[in-house]
């Protein structure tokens, strides 16, 4: 079993804004909120952000705890800490899964993506993406190459990765 976010899912969202997640995001919810109250629903912390992200982030309440003691090792007036504080705490809201696996997706997200009745949730690993559907596709491309790095965009990216026993 995967403990992190994999696979493309294409939801519905009823009118009140809610809408299912997916079983495996949700045992990866479950593992990443051990600190909850006994027989309480995984909870996840949704990063709305701004106009620089064309989709809305979820994650673990596990992982929004690192990426809060990443943000305060940032002197405070760092910029890059003042944007991430701004991102992080004042454009996010912690959620949590109801008893039918669904979450309600809040207003402001569904305006920023312009969802209606449908969402989809896209893994990448740590966190996971909510787009509209078909912005999502639109905006599905490869990095360009990186010849310095040895990446080309034409090639599987898997020879990338290496075994566990050259690793090693």
């Amino acid at each position: 079993m995967f403990d992190v976010f994999i696979g493309r899912h294409e939801n519905k969202i009823d009118a009140k804004g809610r809408m299912s997640i997916p079983a495996e995001f949700r045992k990866v919810l479950d593992q990443g909120d051990p600190d909850r109250d006994a027989g309480a629903y995984p909870r996840l912390l949704l990063v709305i952000g701004d106009e620089r992200t064309p989709y809305v982030q979820g994650m673990t309440v596990a992982r929004g705890a690192t990426l809060r003691r990443q943000i305060r090792r940032l002197k405070p007036a760092d910029p890059r800490r003042i944007d991430l504080e701004e991102v992080l705490y004042e454009l996010s809201v912690q959620i949590a899964v109801d008893e039918t696996g669904r979450i309600v997706v809040p207003p402001a997200a569904r305006e920023k993506l312009g969802l209606s009745d449908k969402a989809m949730m896209v893994g990448r690993g740590e966190t996971f993406q909510i787009w509209e559907p078909e912005t999502r596709m639109a905006k599905r491309s490869r990095p360009a190459a990186a010849p310095e790095l040895g990446y080309d965009p034409e090639e599987d990216p898997m020879v990338h990765l290496e075994s566990e026993e050259e690793g090693e």
